[in-house]
């Protein structure tokens, strides 16, 4: 069984997943989408099954998108980053139930430095972000454009995932 890392980019309507072997070489990607209606804990129920069947792969490290822990221009209430920061926890606990595994929490700035992934003030990041993971896995990140010609909503979800396990394995080889 090959060692595997878990990225997950997670927010409480959708969660970005990528697991990635130790080569850098992508195995999958996924968004999964929650159910918006249901409790934060009945959402964290269903991401787990979700994530069950992924415990065919040997998972050695699960890395996981720190929340926000500042306001940001208006754009985040503090109702917002409470209940993002909560479920954040509850699924860092059911990781670590399922795999075994403390997850590791890695900053989106942090992890785009460590994928040398370098993004101006003004830019924008959801679509800098999906350019650098299609130039870097041209054969392995595909997704769908809207009839306007952007990527499809999730496609960023699935781009910070494998984001946060390749700056995981960054780090990893950075810390020997």
């Amino acid at each position: 069984m090959k060692e595997v890392v878990l990225g997950l980019d997670i927010s409480t309507s959708k969660v970005g997943l990528c697991i990635m072997d130790y080569k850098f070489n992508l195995l999958e990607t996924k968004l999964i989408k929650l159910n918006t209606k249901d409790s934060l804990e009945e959402r964290c129920i269903q991401l787990e099954r979700e994530l069950k069947p992924y415990s065919k792969y040997w998972i050695k490290s699960i890395y996981i998108e720190s929340a926000f822990i500042a306001f940001s221009g208006g754009k985040t209430s503090a109702v917002t980053m409470s209940k993002l920061q909560r479920f954040n926890g509850m699924v860092c606990y059911m990781t670590r139930v399922l795999y075994g595994k403390e997850a590791i929490l890695i900053s989106p700035a942090k992890a785009r430095g460590l994928v040398h992934l370098k993004i101006k003030r003004g830019e924008n990041t959801k679509l800098k972000v999906i350019e650098h993971v299609e130039k870097t896995f041209p054969n392995d990140f595909k997704y769908e454009l809207t009839r306007h010609g952007n990527p499809k909503p999730g496609t960023d979800d699935r781009a910070d995932a494998i984001v946060i396990a390749w700056a995981g394995l960054n780090q990893k080889t950075l810390d020997k």
